[in-house]
């Protein structure tokens, strides 16, 4: 395990506790009348972080939802071009999230939080980073793909 995955699975872990623990005791506070509006706030930006990150966790760790039912019965070298293929578009889909998502951080960036003085620009910057961090996953994928040969005997296909 490399160190950014050990990096990113504390922050999740972080993150994740305490978004549970924030909303759990707004919740408690709400219900005896105590105004914990600043919670909404705080939560919306530690799971916008929580989600970003945990998605580059998940794709460093081959664990996001795949259906790939009609692509098993395909042949070995059927499969290796679809895997390219998805990657590739994977790839471009990635670049455009980042671009775009680090242009909507900068507009943000004079929007604040109704009811913390902090820029909502911390929260559309999960978008970028996130998807930038994905973006090197995806290219040690891609490496490990051609280092382990995988288009070994596909021009025979």
């Amino acid at each position: 395990m490399t160190a950014i995955t050990k990096v990113e699975e504390f922050f999740v872990c972080v993150f994740l506790a305490a978004l549970i623990l924030l909303v759990f005791f707004a919740a408690i506070f709400r219900f005896f009348g105590v105004n914990v509006a600043w919670s909404i706030d705080i939560a919306q930006l530690m799971f916008a972080w929580t989600t970003f990150i945990g998605a580059d966790l998940a794709l460093r760790k081959n664990k996001h939802m795949g259906v790939n039912l009609l692509i098993k019965q395909c042949p070995m070298r059927v499969q290796r071009i679809v895997l390219f293929l998805c990657y590739l578009v994977i790839v471009c889909f990635l670049l455009v999230i980042v671009f775009y998502g680090a242009r909507l951080s900068i507009i943000n960036y004079r929007r604040f939080f109704a009811t913390l003085p902090i820029s909502f620009s911390f929260v559309t910057a999960a978008a970028p980073v996130g998807a930038f961090l994905m973006l090197c996953t995806m290219v040690t994928h891609i490496t490990t793909f051609f280092r382990e040969g995988a288009f070994r005997g596909i021009a025979k296909a």
